[in-house]
């Protein structure tokens, strides 16, 4: 069996001193799609922004493809409250480095640069790529994925729909020539229609074989985008669900809050 492409082993992290996720052990292969769901709060984005080089781990190992990318150990408490703590204390994982190694995280919330056009946006988002080759290959597909951003390529981000920016933060997030590619919470704040119309073009992606993982709180966004889909409780791995034993939203409820929820 080949190595998996990206490998938590006992991963934990948070806020220190306060602890969200603990001991996560999780492996997506080359050309598969992971489905990560749980309530709101439980540390879903905490680990993800930990695997982004974001956030500095506590304590456990992330490997992709077969490469260590955070340093080994246990982190040690922190002992000074002084503001500049941070500027002199050594990252234990660098999101250079992530995005080198060719994880890209799509953060929840569109965060783009207001002021700048879709077309500025789309020509800066290449540079993430760090030498990856496909890029003109890549912005031909982003066109045929999303036609509204080449309808909208001269207006400001700060103009757009909701929609409109995910899509955007999404081709940014595909231009980067993604080994792996991380979506966060993509449906947010989306209209039924708009939902659907996202997951039809996440679904094209999922067909180009770029590894996926994928956050959301809709179970039917989900079906039929992922491989395995994993409930996350309490900062932990609780359930593993296999794509051909998909549940209904209610069912997924019933699992992680009881019958009576």
């Amino acid at each position: 069996m080949s190595a998996p492409l990206l490998e938590l082993r006992e991963l934990s992290g948070g806020y220190p001193p306060v602890s969200v996720f603990r001991n996560v052990s999780l492996c997506v292969a080359e050309e598969e799609s992971v489905g990560l769901f749980g309530p709101n709060g439980h540390g879903k984005t905490t680990l993800l922004k930990t695997v982004a080089g974001l956030l500095d781990p506590w304590e456990g190992d992330i490997l992709f493809a077969g490469n260590r990318l955070n340093a080994e150990g246990r982190m040690r408490p922190r002992t000074s409250r002084n503001f500049n703590y941070d500027l002199f204390h050594k990252r234990r994982i660098k999101a250079e480095t992530v995005v080198e190694a060719g994880v890209i995280y799509v953060m929840q919330g569109n965060l783009l640069f207001p002021e700048m056009t879709v077309e500025e946006v789309l020509d800066v988002a290449p540079l993430a790529a760090r030498g990856r080759t496909g890029v003109a290959e890549m912005r031909k597909q982003v066109h045929d994925l999303f036609p509204r951003l080449q309808e909208r390529r001269t207006s400001k981000i700060r103009y757009l729909s909701g929609g409109e920016r995910q899509m955007v933060s999404i081709a940014v997030g595909l231009l980067a020539l993604p080994r792996l590619l991380i979506l966060d919470e993509p449906t947010l704040g989306l209209s039924p229609k708009l939902r659907m119309e996202l997951a039809q073009a996440v679904g094209r992606i999922r067909e180009t074989r770029v590894p996926l993982i994928i956050v959301d709180q809709n179970i039917e966004f989900l079906t039929g985008l992922v491989d395995r889909l994993l409930l996350f409780d309490h900062g932990s791995i609780a359930r593993e669900i296999d794509a051909g034993s998909m549940p209904s939203h209610a069912e997924i409820m019933a699992m992680m809050f009881g019958a009576g929820h």
